[in-house]
């Protein structure tokens, strides 16, 4: 296992290990609320070429708390609040444009309260593990402000434009319940659970056929901005690459004769028989 250099990363914390790239947010004594600095330095953390080339993201927050969002009291401390906005999520906004971009499939385990921002992050993952206990909500509107970190995109076309407007404009809070029934959260854990939950499933996703699940990821999230005849040719063009990889040729073969594949480690050089990247 290999860390980011402390120079770098204060705000948060990046390992790599079993080709999972896990970033941890670490501001445990401000309910990991997002300031420049950890703006910042999850832009820097997406960028890595390590990041971009593991088998899977792993994104979790230090202490009881996911995120709650922007830290207020920075805010505050800034002056030209709407300058000083701006220039946060303008490294908030590319980091998380990062991350939904690069092949690695992410995934979120949060706990406690997930606000804002949080809720954003939450909201970009492939695969969203809540703990029991934890809950969900907007929080913009009683702040007198108005969604940032993709919220105001991706939370009506996981939950629908009806619950997106109950969550945003009425205040509606979350359960760990809700969110899975509602399509947000993809699995509820036990809050003790929720760490080793994550590992596990963050070291399987990365030991399978990664350019394959990357090109699944891209997909399914360009599924949204075309008509169905663009996506069909798409779909024909990256299965007929995909039967081209030894990964293929592996999982084909291990299902022939009945046993558990062994495919290509995550960042591995491996021929992709052409199509969108």
């Amino acid at each position: 296992m290999t860390t980011g250099p402390a120079a770098r990363f204060r705000r948060i914390q990046v390992t790599w290990e079993n080709g999972v790239t896990r970033l941890h947010l670490a501001r445990p004594e401000r309910r990991n609320a997002i300031d420049l600095r950890l703006a910042q330095e999850l832009l820097r953390a997406a960028l890595l070429e390590r990041t971009a080339t593991s088998g899977c993201v792993l994104l979790t927050g230090a202490g009881d708390h996911f995120c709650v969002g922007g830290d207020l009291t920075s805010f505050e401390k800034a002056g030209d609040l709407p300058s000083h906005l701006m220039e946060v999520t303008s490294y908030l906004h590319a980091a998380l444009s990062r991350l939904a971009a690069m092949p690695a499939p992410l995934i979120v385990a949060a706990q406690g309260h997930v606000a804002g921002a949080g809720l954003g992050l939450a909201c970009l993952a492939d695969v969203l593990l809540t703990a029991e206990g934890a809950t969900y909500r907007s929080a913009y509107g009683a702040l007198g402000l108005t969604p940032d970190a993709s919220t105001s995109h991706l939370l009506p076309r996981l939950v629908g434009l009806r619950r997106a407007q109950h969550i945003t404009l009425l205040g509606h809070v979350l359960s760990a319940e809700d969110a899975q029934s509602w399509g947000l959260s993809t699995e509820t854990v036990p809050a003790d659970l929720l760490h080793q939950r994550a590992v596990q499933l963050a070291e399987e996703i990365a030991a399978g056929p990664t350019r394959a699940y990357g090109q699944t990821k891209r997909l399914l999230r360009a599924s949204f901005a075309r008509s169905l005849a663009e996506h069909l040719e798409d779909e024909s063009t990256q299965l007929s690459a995909a039967a081209a990889t030894a990964d293929a040729m592996e999982g084909i073969a291990a299902f022939r004769t009945r046993r558990s594949p062994r495919f290509a480690p995550a960042g591995a050089a491996q021929a992709w028989g052409g199509g969108a990247a």
